[in-house]
This record gives structure tokens, sequence and C-alpha cells, in this order.
């Protein structure tokens, strides 16, 4: 199978029509388009050259143009056989779309070869649609500034999925923010599945280091069986299985 970075997500393009037009004055929500890549280990430095002189000068044009807030490339350091990472952040999910399809209509265009490379390299992939439904960012400002390092926890959850939501505002976001405060992570976000595979909530954690992100899972932990013992022990129960990465971002 060929493959080329943003994959077709055209269901996605149903989300964008009139019936959220209804929504147009609601606060506005950060959306992530994710293509999470299996790649041959033994070559995907070469995927990441790729991205870097070819993807990623397309990309940057989108955030001046304003389509699209953020983007990104993360390289897998530990976790599961997604070896890498690429995305893309904004408030506008029509502008996102365009955005998307105009880079893959340009690089099939002007690279071909490169395309055609990237794809024999990273041969598979499974695409995501995430809603963050909280996070110590704002909308507008999602993932323009991240860490070295990310820690993403993927769940799968059962039907009581949106009580996990609340539990992560109400008990989790505020035991992250003090985390933030006292320097032992830089960002979070906790995203909702949209479109995509088995998956239905994530978290997002940034910080410096391998070290203390493996870490902090553990710490992230600790906190909330003395804060909120009850409710950790329910989300436990709602999400119900757990996918943990390290990514390397810079």
């Amino acid at each position: 199978m060929r493959m080329h970075p943003f994959p077709a997500l055209a269901v996605a393009a149903s989300l964008c029509g009139p019936s959220l037009a209804v929504a147009a004055e609601a606060p506005k929500t950060a959306m992530v388009f994710a293509t999470y890549y299996r790649c041959t280990e033994a070559t995907e430095d070469r995927a990441d050259a790729i991205f870097k002189d070819v993807v990623s000068p397309v990309l940057k044009k989108e955030v001046d143009a304003g389509r699209i807030g953020a983007y990104g490339w993360s390289k897998h350091w530990a976790g599961g056989d997604w070896r890498r990472l690429e995305y893309i952040v904004g408030t506008d999910l029509d502008k996102m779309v365009d955005a998307r399809d105009d880079t893959i209509k340009k690089l099939m265009a002007e690279h071909p070869k490169e395309l055609a490379e990237f794809g024999s390299i990273c041969n598979s992939h499974d695409d995501y649609l995430w809603a963050s439904a909280a996070s110590s960012q704002a909308p507008e400002a999602l993932a323009r500034e991240r860490g070295a390092v990310g820690l993403s926890t993927y769940f799968q959850c059962d039907a009581h999925e949106d009580e996990a939501d609340a539990i992560v505002k109400a008990a989790v976001a505020p035991v992250l923010n003090q985390h933030i405060q006292e320097g032992k992570i830089t960002s979070w976000n906790w995203l909702q599945h949209r479109i995509g595979g088995k998956y239905r909530r994530a978290i997002v954690v940034d910080g410096a280091d391998h070290k203390s992100m493996l870490k902090y899972w553990g710490v992230l932990g600790q906190a909330l069986d003395a804060a909120q013992p009850r409710l950790w022990e329910r989300f436990g129960e709602i999400c119900y299985s757990l996918t943990d990465y390290v990514w390397d971002l810079k």
C-alpha cells in the first residue's frame, strides 16, 4: 500500500457541514488530526528527514496562513508499535480539512519521489481525530509550545466515558496544573475520540526528559490516590485498558 503524510480522512469533512452552524457561537474547541505510523526501524530516520525537509515547510505555511494553529512530528522512544506520529491542530475544522487536503495535493505534485520513499518506510498507519476536552493550554495555543518529551496514554473505555471526562476535569486537572507549577511537567491535554480506532480517550503530558516522564504516571497516580482516591478508582473502572507511549518531540 502506498503511503504518504496525512492519508485521507474524508469522513472528517462530513463534520464540517451546516450542522455545525448551530455551535458557531460556542466556545472554541481545539481539534487534532493525528496519524500514527508503523515504520521500518532501520530506515525511519529517512522518514524523519523527509518530514523535516519536505513536509514541514508546507505545514509552516499553513500555520502562517492561519488555517492550522500548530503541527508536529513525534518519534517513538518507548511504547507500542507506532513508530512516528504526525499531527495538525486547530480550532476551525473546515480550515483544517482544507489545509490537509491542499498539503497532500501540493506534496504529491511537487515531491512524488519523496512521498513514495516515505510510503516505503512508513507503510501502514492509524488515523484519529481528537477533540481537546481539557488542557493547560488555551484552544488557540494548543501544542504551539511543547516540552522535549511527551508521555501519551491511550485508553479504552466503557459506555461511561463522559463520566471519565468529568472526573478528569474535577479531580485530575487540578493535580496536573499543580504539577506544572512545581515544574514536574510542562503541559497536559485530555483528548476525546471523534474518528479513529479503539482508543476512546487519551492524555498527553509533556515534560523535560525521558526519566521524568517514565516516572510521571506513578507520580500522578500517587497524588490522585491521596487527593481523590474514590474518583481515581472510578476512573480506572471506566477506562479499563491503556497503552503508554513516550515520544521524543524535539
